[in-house]
């Protein structure tokens, strides 16, 4: 069937629906198509085949690679907050070298991928490394309960806040 063929007395009709009159064409492939069938794309109109809409590589990150920057971030959360926990009045203000640092880490082995996974794995693996880091200050210390339980809610909170200033930097750099 030919262009030709697709012309009617009244205009033209839809390549996929026939009892619909349309006046646009693809800008690719010229084919009449409708609005049911038309894909807004940065060049214009086209047809749903000659779109072909796939996301952009810079925001598609392989399993591997994603496991890959959370370790590395890990690592680097862990050893992180293992040097605030030795300086503790400065805590707030380091978090945000801490997230700085972890969203740094983790770009780079992620080879500078931008993903919304890549953003969640971020805020887990400055939890993490918190809890790691809490684990080795506490390793010596007699407390039945462990690292965490036999703390005030005072110092609990103390750990919270630089933990949530450091997930939005983290956050925020790995945009």
């Amino acid at each position: 069937m030919s262009l030709d063929d697709l012309d009617s007395p009244g205009g033209m009709v839809c390549v996929n629906h026939r009892r619909r009159e349309t006046a646009v064409r693809c800008g690719k492939c010229e084919r009449p198509i409708c609005t049911k069938c038309m894909v807004q794309t940065p060049v214009g109109v086209r047809c749903r085949d000659c779109a072909q809409m796939r996301r952009l590589p810079q925001y598609e990150i392989s399993p591997l690679l994603l496991a890959r920057s959370a370790l590395g971030g890990l690592a680097v959360s862990a050893i992180a907050w293992y040097l605030v926990s030795l300086v503790p009045f400065l805590r707030f203000f380091l978090s945000i070298l801490v997230g700085a640092a972890v969203a740094e880490a983790m770009s780079r082995l992620a080879k500078r991928r931008d993903n919304r996974w890549l953003e969640i794995a971020a805020v887990v693996v400055v939890v993490a490394g918190l809890a790691l880091a809490q684990l080795a200050v506490f390793a010596g210390s007699l407390s039945v309960y462990g690292p965490l339980f036999g703390q005030t809610p005072g110092y609990l909170i103390s750990l919270a806040v630089p933990v949530i200033i450091a997930a939005v930097v983290a956050v925020v750099k790995l945009r």
